[in-house]
């Protein structure tokens, strides 16, 4: 068993040095916001916590070889923080989304730019579907969303696999290159005509809208049961069909079904969620 190396001096302190022991011994232990500033008074973090004292206090005796990397870096750029207390949990991470938005902080990489998440638009025909992927409401298509997260990785498999189950590929090398880049493309048409797989397109389009509406995954087991098998598919397209059946599942999980939850948790009807209001509607 390795020994324990023995310091001869304690760690530094930089906060405590700079802002002085008595600003956290006087942080209330009750929930709330914290800006903290840089030498320029720039903000360059926003955080929340149900406990301020305890929150703030963590970063004063964060230990140089113990915690991450980016907490030194902000520990050692922060020159002043101020806090906001607020009434409850709920409030303190509502103020703090509506901080980040504002002020979109240099150490923050979540909440900060909500204009980027994604809507999912659908359009249908008898023998056509088209899948749209857009940060735009003003999209002539049926939408949905808005959508953080997995939204772009969640599209790409979809496309794939209703691809797949279309025509039917024994190596990703029969799929188009384009659907096997990473980022997929915006728009994508779909002809059920001179197809080498019958899909029933009622079963598809329904299971398509209620999959991104959040109301149910059965889409991904419809897809499993038309998806190319025997012993002519390479191992590698195996795997591909469940890692985009695993992404899809994901996108649902965090994506459609997050944001039915996040309705009716706020008493409202389910039903296209602008980019500004996400965040906020996602606080529990």
């Amino acid at each position: 068993m390795p020994e324990r190396q023995l310091r001869l001096f304690d760690p530094p302190r930089p906060l405590v040095d700079r802002i002085g022991p008595e600003f956290f011994r006087l942080l209330p232990a009750k929930p709330g916001v914290y800006l903290m500033m840089d030498a320029q008074n720039r903000i360059i973090y926003v955080g929340q916590s149900k406990n301020l004292r305890r929150r703030l206090g963590s970063y004063r005796t964060a230990h140089p070889e113990i915690a991450p990397r980016n907490v030194i870096r902000l520990i050692h750029a922060v020159e002043r923080i101020a806090w906001e207390e607020c009434g409850s949990p709920q409030l303190a991470r509502l103020r703090e989304n509506q901080l980040l938005r504002a002020h979109r902080p240099k150490f923050n990489a979540v909440n900060t730019y909500p204009m980027a998440y994604s809507f999912v638009g659908v359009r249908y025909a008898t023998t056509r579907l088209e899948l749209i992927i857009t940060r735009e409401t003003s999209v002539d298509a049926n939408l949905y969303g808005a959508f953080k997260g997995p939204a772009n990785a969640g599209y790409r498999a979809l496309l794939r696999l209703i691809w797949s189950a279309l025509y039917q590929p024994i190596s990703p090398c029969d799929l188009p290159r384009h659907l096997l880049i990473e980022k997929p493309p915006r728009t994508f048409q779909f002809e059920f005509a001179n197809v080498p797989h019958r899909l029933d397109s009622g079963v598809l389009f329904a299971s398509l809208e209620a999959l991104l509406s959040g109301r149910s995954l059965q889409l991904t087991e419809f897809l499993k049961q038309h998806l190319p098998s025997g012993d002519n598919i390479s191992e590698f397209q195996r795997k591909l069909f469940a890692a985009d059946i695993e992404l899809l599942q994901d996108f649902y999980r965090l994506g459609p079904e997050r944001n039915l939850r996040a309705c009716q948790r706020n008493g409202i009807e389910p039903r296209l969620i602008l980019q500004e209001e996400l965040d906020d509607l996602l606080v529990g």
